[in-house]
């Protein structure tokens, strides 16, 4: 079990802050903490207790800074402090930036102070129970930060045990993990080449479960054409190799025997700009259809651009909950939901 962490001070904190506000997501393994739920049993724990104390206390100083941070903010400071090798590097006082909290997608509203103040006092719930996860997001894993990308994940593999989706469901049934370690996720987002060129390599020989999230469409097009769809929808691609920037569908199934793969839309689309039936079968039934089609069961979950909790009102999110995922990916939480 790694070592708790020694305090943070308020600009520690804001340090942290400005450091992760600063960084370029797509560049750069951005680690959170999640929130489990539903969650039967207790797995109270002093680690869990202690988490929930520096989230409290974490909050009060962002929002402080920024009236406009949510708890997504905290977590991911926080992660910052305790789950990455190499903290994000903070900017110079003069050339950081004002705004601390996240970007949200178009569409997607900031919630009320209330709703905010609402979410945070859950999330502080979930880790005093003990109900929490470690993940690394990562998005284009390129070719040279290979060395650095193995070396991150070979820290992982130290400290943290795997989690497979079996996992999750076994521990919000029970309150118990498999191994005695903590768990962590290394998450790949946008269906990159570099992900199976680069990270999964690393993944099968350190022993890690990496759980994948590719929009189907970006495995479809045309090599020569993905540059172009890339910046169309909004991916960050940190360089450009000679040859394919997606995955192809065998690459997926292959990798899909040994790690995690979850629904991404289609085109990496948000909640929000899924409003009508045609919408709904391109980015949310046909995709799963696909996968579940390539890998041989349903993806084990589900994640909009920008992260959003489930909203049964949405066209989308209805969809997704009626098609039978069983978890659900968003910003500060990992929830069953089917």
């Amino acid at each position: 079990m790694p070592n708790p962490p020694p305090p943070e001070t308020a600009a520690d904190v804001l340090r942290a802050a400005r450091a992760v506000a600063a960084e370029d997501a797509e560049r750069a393994a951005v680690a959170t903490y999640l929130r489990l739920e539903p969650g039967a049993g207790d797995a109270r724990s002093p680690e869990g207790e202690l988490l929930a104390d520096r989230v409290r206390t974490t909050w009060d100083v962002l929002l402080a800074a920024d009236p406009d941070v949510t708890v997504q903010d905290v977590l991911a400071v926080l992660g910052d402090l305790d789950l990455r090798p190499t903290p994000a590097r903070a900017p110079d006082a003069d050339a950081g930036p004002t705004r601390l909290a996240a970007w949200r997608p178009t569409g997607t509203p900031l919630p009320a102070r209330a709703a905010r103040d609402a979410e945070t006092t859950a999330v502080r719930d979930a880790f005093v129970g003990g109900r929490l996860l470690r993940v690394v997001n990562h998005h284009d894993t390129p070719l040279v930060r290979a060395a650095e990308i193995h070396a991150d994940l070979a820290w992982y593999a130290e400290r943290f045990a795997p989690v497979t989706a079996a996992d999750v469901h076994a521990f919000l049934d029970t309150g118990r993990w498999p191994d005695p370690r903590p768990g962590i996720v290394p998450a790949f987002y946008d269906g990159f080449a570099s992900a199976v060129q680069v990270a999964l390599p690393a993944l099968d020989d350190l022993g890690l479960v990496g759980w994948f999230y590719p929009p189907t469409a970006f495995l479809d097009v045309p090599a020569a054409r993905q540059r172009e769809f890339a910046r169309a929808h909004e991916y960050g691609v940190l360089d450009v190799p000679d040859g394919p920037l997606a995955m192809t569908w065998d690459e997926l199934a292959d990798l899909s025997t040994r790690h995690e793969v979850c629904g991404h839309t289609a085109t990496h689309a948000a909640s929000a700009d899924v409003r009508d039936a045609d919408a709904v079968r391109a980015e949310v039934t046909g995709p799963l259809r696909r996968l579940t089609e390539v890998i041989g069961r349903p993806p084990a979950a589900w994640a909009w651009l920008g992260g959003t909790d489930p909203d049964p009102d949405a066209p989308g999110d209805r969809a997704v909950l009626d098609a039978g995922v069983r978890l659900w990916t968003s910003n500060t939480t990992l929830r069953r939901v089917g």
